[in-house]
């Protein structure tokens, strides 16, 4: 998380914590790359505005299989806004997020 000069981002873990859970949590494995055996994990860039929109998406790292990329990407977009906590000051954050789509 690149930062404002003021520090670290260290007040800001819980935070995206929770976006990585939310991320996680609305990822849809795709039929078709589960009929198929695919797994893989995206590495997605994002920016969080200080509203708490989840605006600029884009792949960072691809997982080698488009099914599994748009799905990271549609994942993420999905999530729409994330508030920041009232304990932590809401500024812009840009975010190298990993999206895991394993067969377990």
């Amino acid at each position: 998380i690149p930062g404002d000069g003021g520090g670290g981002g260290a007040e800001y873990e819980g935070h995206l914590a929770l976006l990585r859970r939310r991320v996680q949590e609305s990822a849809t494995y795709p039929a078709a790359a589960r009929r198929r055996g695919l797994t893989g994990t995206v590495q997605v860039e994002l920016e969080i505005q200080p509203t708490g929109v989840i605006a600029q998406v884009a792949l960072a790292t691809s997982s080698s299989h488009r099914v599994l990329d748009e799905a990271a990407l549609e994942a993420v977009r999905g999530v729409g806004r994330l508030p920041f906590p009232p304990n932590v000051r809401p500024r812009l954050l840009r975010v190298r997020l990993p999206v895991v789509f394993d067969l377990q």
